[in-house]
């Protein structure tokens, strides 16, 4: 009987210890997710050479770095060269409950230049306000052409699926033409200077 005791009591606890592990994890929130967009086998826009994947993910390290200097609490979608699924970028930035979700891209299509961001077709100001923010910042360190805030989905009608299935304001940034070798070179010589202006830009948005 007292065996019998001593075994339900250790299968008391063990739950308990379960639930309160799993209840930890679960509320483990942040205040901002980075999203390096594309990665793997996924590279993105290419250009001679160069894959979208590897200036994301050099620009959203930066980024979270200078955050998290702040004081910021920060979570990455990827933090190296993995690929991650729209769905599960979503996910994580959902579980965790942030307050902002940031995705970083580089555009592509010829002629073209400049930085331009997009919300989806229905944000609330929170939204439009983080990428005008962003904007704003990246405008002062220096880009080629501001090409303006955004709605909806570059290719048609819709949503970028980060936008439209992220719980709370987000924005999807096209940190310049990949094709462009005005805009490479200004990525390449400013990326200190960008990833500042979006840590600030966020920070701003966490305040107001």
């Amino acid at each position: 009987m007292k065996i019998n005791m001593k075994i339900a009591v250790a299968g008391t606890v063990a739950i308990i210890i379960a639930i309160a592990i799993t209840s930890f994890v679960l509320n483990d929130t942040v205040q901002v997710v980075i999203d390096a967009g594309h990665g793997g086998d996924d590279v993105g826009a290419q250009y001679n050479g160069r894959y979208e994947k590897d200036d994301n993910l050099a620009v959203a390290l930066l980024v979270a770095e200078k955050l998290e200097e702040k004081g910021v609490e920060v979570a990455m979608t990827r933090d190296d060269d993995t690929f991650i699924s729209l769905e599960k970028r979503c996910k994580i930035a959902n579980r965790r409950q942030a307050e902002l979700f940031v995705s970083l891209h580089r555009n592509s299509a010829d002629g073209a230049k400049g930085v331009e961001i997009w919300v989806s077709d229905d944000s609330p100001v929170k939204d439009i306000e983080l990428a005008e923010n962003i904007l704003k910042n990246l405008d002062e360190a220096g880009i080629s052409q501001n090409r303006g805030v955004k709605a909806g989905y570059a290719r048609g009608d819709g949503n970028y699926y980060v936008n439209s299935h992220s719980n709370m304001p987000s924005c999807l940034v096209e940190l310049g033409f990949i094709n462009s070798e005005e805009d490479n070179s200004l990525f390449d010589k400013n990326l200190d200077a960008y990833a500042q202006a979006i840590a600030d830009a966020v920070i701003l948005s966490l305040e107001s």
